[in-house]
């Protein structure tokens, strides 16, 4: 009877250190998202300061802010580098590649991603926190990948 009552108190031992271990787990890809899109927001603003504007969207949460053979600015893609030949107004000759972001942060979870928007006056970078309580959870109609993003940085001028 006695080793009945050390296994059970074993168990909820083990299933409280697990979901603590779980919800800390949630709250380290929350602040990694968060630094993530700090991080690309810089990026964009070294862009901006080359090439005089913020870079257009795609339209599917990726900015156009690549290019790597001198031949004209494509859409980026996570996880690889955000670079492109500048000053944009020289003649192709004598621009040189600049790297912007040695490389485009990726999500921490396979299947969501970050999510660009260009608007008027600046841009929005999107990611879904997994931490419910985060604060600055707040349901948009972005999607980030397998579910919904949830979390906006804003940059406006």
């Amino acid at each position: 009877m006695e080793l009945l009552i050390v296994v059970a108190i074993m168990l909820i031992l083990a299933t409280v250190g697990f979901s603590n271990f779980v919800f800390s787990l949630k709250k380290s890809h929350d602040a990694r998202r968060k630094s993530d899109l700090s991080v690309i927001a810089r990026g964009l603003e070294a862009f901006a300061n080359d090439w005089g504007n913020y870079p257009d969207d795609n339209g599917a949460g990726k900015m156009t802010a690549c290019d790597y053979n001198n031949t004209g600015l494509t859409y980026c893609s996570f996880g690889s580098p955000m670079a492109a030949f500048s000053p944009p107004t020289a003649v192709a000759a004598n621009r040189a590649l600049v790297t912007y972001l040695a490389s485009l942060p990726t999500d921490p979870v396979s299947g969501q991603t970050y999510y660009y928007d260009k608007t008027s006056a600046g841009f929005n970078l999107f990611a879904a926190l997994e931490n419910t309580a985060d604060p600055s959870y707040v349901v948009v109609t972005q999607s980030c990948g397998d579910v919904n993003c949830n979390y906006t940085l804003s940059q406006s001028g």
